[in-house]
């Protein structure tokens, strides 16, 4: 048992043997340990989360709800919790200090859960997990923080008690505990309880570290964003270092609003993805980044990447919002929507091709545009036709939050390969009817096996959608997979010959 929790016995308890006569025994009981729920039992806090819910799920009770703070802070807590009614079941507990809670019940002490949070998720908490002897928060009158929790406690436990906690609003309730307990690593509140005199214990959290925060901006999707380089790349322009820093910096703004929008797709799916398989060990679902971090975060990155393209070329800036526009309407709405989803995946890497012709002052080619949009439709397909094939395979059917039932695969895999062969079509069209014409190849011949490379590698990962083995996104996939990489050296290598041969 953790040595902070054992305090000095705070009744006799009476122990009575199976034969004889009985003989009582004093055996120290540790005092209660109180317990709060915000950052500390949880790893997230709850007021802010359900404010997200309500700004997410009813935007337009934002407004009342924000107003209640005219009845003060425990008020508003009231009409908040009302408005969002949080699910406890989906919250991220703390493993270290429900495992604090386990042996301190194991040791015969009652356990307490006193929090600022309302009453009624004090309530939904303490339902959810059934190891605490009580559990009290705010009224809608009475705040139940700092002065005014360690008051309580100290009038409800006069002979003692030992609290967990996790910030310096916690210090008067700690100079009335008997033992101090920090729920994570805060050097600070550590050392501002040791200057005191106090007793510290530490019960260890998994911080966020770079690569925490790599995953929740989504740094590996910006490579979606290298198709701004391709009209550059196309046009042969890429010697003009002045043309290759706008693109480079386009690229960046690109990859910041992209990165806010996955930021704020993951707050409006907080309770859903803690409810998956695999999402549920994202940063912000399993608590790992705060909400007060994240969510202003993702406001600077969409303000700062927004207000950049339109100051680097306004036509990019325009294409730029109507690509975070489309995104949010995806995350929202779309991705709902069955084969609208997808369709709504492709419209989204047409707009970045679109972009990277707009910053360059390219005109806008109909031809790559049109490739781009039904390749992207293609592959955007073979996803879904992998989950729908995984879905029954495991025996769930539909594929969860994404609008297709069982029996939808043929079509989706009747359209995605349809779409495949389209593109490899459009591309040889492009190539001929607007790329030869150009006069930036003097031998053709290695262009025209472009699109055969390309063929397989559409077939190759059908093959996968098919079989139910195609695990990831397929832009994604390919970055991972080695037979992509090998498909995507021979294309290289076929346009660098073409060029070659200019020269």
């Amino acid at each position: 048992m953790n040595p902070a929790l054992a305090l000095a016995p705070s009744q006799p308890a009476v122990l009575r043997p199976r034969v004889g006569r009985s003989v009582p025994v004093n055996v120290p009981v540790p005092a209660p340990l109180v317990v709060d729920l915000d950052d500390t039992l949880v790893r997230t806090d709850t007021l802010l989360e359900s404010l997200v819910v309500i700004g997410f799920r009813q935007p337009l009770r934002l407004a009342g709800v924000v107003l209640a703070l005219r009845h003060g802070r425990a008020g508003f807590k009231r009409r908040v919790a009302e408005a969002a009614r949080l699910d406890c079941a989906a919250l991220p507990y703390d493993e270290a200090v429900l495992g604090a809670i386990a042996a301190h019940r194991a040791a015969g002490g009652a356990v307490h859960l006193v929090t600022a949070a309302d009453q009624s998720v004090a309530d939904g908490v303490a339902e959810t997990l059934g190891v605490f002897d009580s559990a009290t928060g705010s009224d809608g009158r009475r705040n139940l923080k700092a002065a005014a929790k360690a008051e309580h406690l100290a009038e409800r436990f006069p002979d003692g008690f030992a609290y967990i906690g996790d910030s310096a609003s916690d210090m008067p309730i700690w100079r009335r505990a008997g033992a101090a307990i920090v729920a994570g690593d805060k050097p600070q509140v550590e050392r501002r309880l040791r200057r005191e005199g106090l007793a510290v214990t530490v019960l260890p959290r998994p911080a966020a570290r770079a690569r925490t925060w790599a995953k929740a901006l989504r740094l590996h999707q910006w490579s979606k964003n290298a198709l701004l380089f391709v009209p550059l790349l196309l046009g042969q322009e890429y010697g003009d270092i002045g043309l290759v820093l706008r693109v480079l910096a386009a690229f960046m703004l690109f990859g910041m609003a992209a990165s806010a929008t996955y930021l704020i797709n993951d707050l409006s799916d907080l309770a859903a993805d803690r409810m998956h398989r695999t999402k549920r060990f994202r940063a912000l679902p399993a608590g790992l980044i705060s909400i007060r971090i994240a969510l202003p975060l993702a406001v600077v990155l969409l303000v700062a990447g927004l207000a950049g393209a339109l100051l680097l070329h306004r036509q990019f800036g325009m294409a730029a919002t109507t690509y975070v526009g489309l995104t949010l309407l995806y995350s929202f709405v779309l991705k709902r929507q069955a084969l609208v989803d997808v369709a709504a995946i492709a419209g989204l890497f047409a707009l970045r091709i679109t972009a990277g012709m707009l910053v360059i002052d390219h005109p806008v080619s109909l031809w790559l545009v049109t490739f781009t949009l039904v390749l992207f439709l293609s592959l955007a397909l073979a996803k879904r036709t992998a989950e729908l094939v995984q879905a029954a395979q495991g025996g769930r059917g539909a594929v969860k939050g994404r609008g297709y039932l069982p029996g939808d695969e043929p079509l989706t895999l009747a359209l995605g390969i349809a779409s495949g062969v389209v593109s490899v079509v459009v591309m040889v069209l492009y190539m001929s009817m607007e790329a030869m014409p150009t006069g930036l190849y003097a031998d053709n011949g290695p262009l025209l096996l472009i699109p055969a490379v390309l063929g397989l590698w559409i077939l190759r990962i059908w093959l996968l959608a098919h079989r139910g083995t195609l695990d990831d996104d397929p832009v994604v996939f390919a970055i991972r997979d080695r037979v992509s990489w090998f498909h995507a050296a021979a294309i290289a290598a076929l346009w660098g010959l073409a060029v070659a041969m200019r020269t």
